[in-house]
């Protein structure tokens, strides 16, 4: 489209928000709408005129609307790319219509777009990294073992305290006449990931009839509760199995934990080291309305998806210990890395696009799994427009995926990785079940 047709008119609010005006001049409109009633003209049958011999005028006096709403379309689209290639202008996300209104003299488009803040990009070279490294020995063996062990065993109370992997019952009692509603019995498994409920947390060495006071936070007000260990099971480890049979399932297990153990470095090493060493090094200040509109998706998401798990999310942020102010301030910076790192993608697969090849056999591995997942959940029962919906973002998504594992493997190749002194492997049950 010939810039000489174009007006454009900007404004930017306290948000970071740009309004963009543009206007297309009559000439140009008039243009385009004879370019579409000419490619229409075979197609419509005109009373009293051969089909494709019908005057222009007569079409577009018959058809107007349906001219019109195609050219629009044209420059909708068109309008958009000219100003993002004259001005050099990228967008966070598609840019938003808001307003068509053709006149007189010409079309008037409306948009407003978020603008990805200009950055620099780091010297990949003089980047300086560790990885993990992981040591599989007979204790991790062993451990491991146990773990296949305790996948298939039964529970059997017991008058032990309790260790890692036991089911703890508990019961939980409010003092206060006002949180005596949230009272409960329920069944945790003893952890000491961060990311457990303070029960399971809590239910480490403890024995039936032991009692904890604990701390936690309903509707952002600190209360206290007691928490009644009622029952402590354990899993009955008995292991039938040939001292024969038990070494070769170790020697598999071991071989197979090696792999693990290297994927699991690998993974730490793109999705934590290197995703927190780009951030650190580039410089970039967010769009205000654009982290907010982000940060309430996000928010959205979080209570939708207790109320899935059917939780409420008082009930969720008592098993935490959290207030809102807590799960915000969380949000708010896991929104911003998020934020910041998609714009580094996005400039990296710009600048190193000619180095860059995505693995197209591995977009097709990751959209058959999505594809197995729906089907599993019942896409074919789904209207047909829904159905291709799903298809339509399962085949999106798989690739943006594939694309950016290569983007990441093309820095991981390109920057300095030193290894760091070898800690013991702890494996989870994923590692032991996980393709084994």
């Amino acid at each position: 489209m010939d810039i000489k047709d174009l007006q454009f008119e900007t404004s930017t609010d306290e948000k970071d928000l740009v309004t963009l005006k543009i206007t297309i001049s009559k000439d140009a409109y008039d243009k385009e709408l004879e370019k579409q009633i000419e490619y229409y003209k075979p197609r419509v049958n005109v009373k009293g005129f051969r089909v494709g011999h019908a005057p222009n005028n007569i079409i577009l006096s018959r058809y107007r609307e349906a001219l019109e709403g195609a050219t629009n379309e044209v420059f909708v689209e068109e309008a958009w790319n000219t100003y993002h290639d004259e001005k050099n202008v990228k967008a966070l996300g598609t840019p938003k219509l808001l307003n068509l209104e053709k006149k007189d003299d010409g079309l008037y488009l409306d948009y407003e777009y978020y603008p990805i803040p200009e950055f620099d990009l780091p010297d990949l070279a003089s980047i300086n990294v560790e990885k993990n490294k992981y040591d599989v020995d007979d204790s991790v063996i062993e451990e491991a073992y146990k773990l296949s062990l305790q996948r298939f065993s039964h529970f059997e109370e017991s008058d032990l305290k309790s260790e890692i992997g036991d089911r703890v019952s508990v019961k939980i009692e409010f003092d206060d006449e006002a949180n005596k509603k949230y009272n409960k019995e329920l069944t945790v498994v003893a952890s000491k990931d961060e990311n457990e409920s303070i029960f399971a947390r809590n239910t480490i060495g403890v024995k039936k009839e032991d009692k904890k006071l604990l701390k936690t936070y309903i509707d952002g007000t600190e209360a206290d509760f007691i928490m009644n260990i009622v029952k402590v099971e354990k899993p009955d480890m008995k292991d039938d199995s040939k001292d024969e049979e038990r070494q070769k399932v170790k020697e598999s297990l071991k071989e197979h934990l090696v792999k693990r153990a290297e994927e699991r470095a690998n993974r730490e090493l793109i999705n934590e080291t290197l995703f927190d060493k780009l951030i650190e090094l580039v410089n970039i200040t967010l769009p205000k309305g654009y982290f907010e509109e982000q940060l309430e998706i996000s928010l959205n998401e979080f209570e939708r998806s207790m109320s899935s798990r059917g939780m409420t999310k008082t009930d969720f942020l008592m098993s935490v210990a959290k207030t809102d102010d807590d799960i915000k301030k969380e949000y708010e910076e896991n929104v911003k890395k998020q934020i910041t790192f998609d714009m580094i993608m996005a400039k990296l697969s710009e600048t190193y696009k000619d180095s860059i090849t995505v693995n197209e056999d591995k977009a097709k591995e990751y959209a058959n799994r999505m594809y197995q997942y729906q089907s599993y959940m019942g896409l074919s029962k789904l209207p047909k427009e829904e159905q291709q919906n799903i298809v339509n973002y399962i085949m999106r998504d798989a690739h943006t995926r594939a694309t950016s594992e290569a983007i990441m493997d093309y820095v991981k190749e390109h920057v300095n990785v030193s290894e760091k002194a070898s800690v013991k492997f702890q494996p989870e049950e994923s590692d032991v079940w996980g393709g084994y």
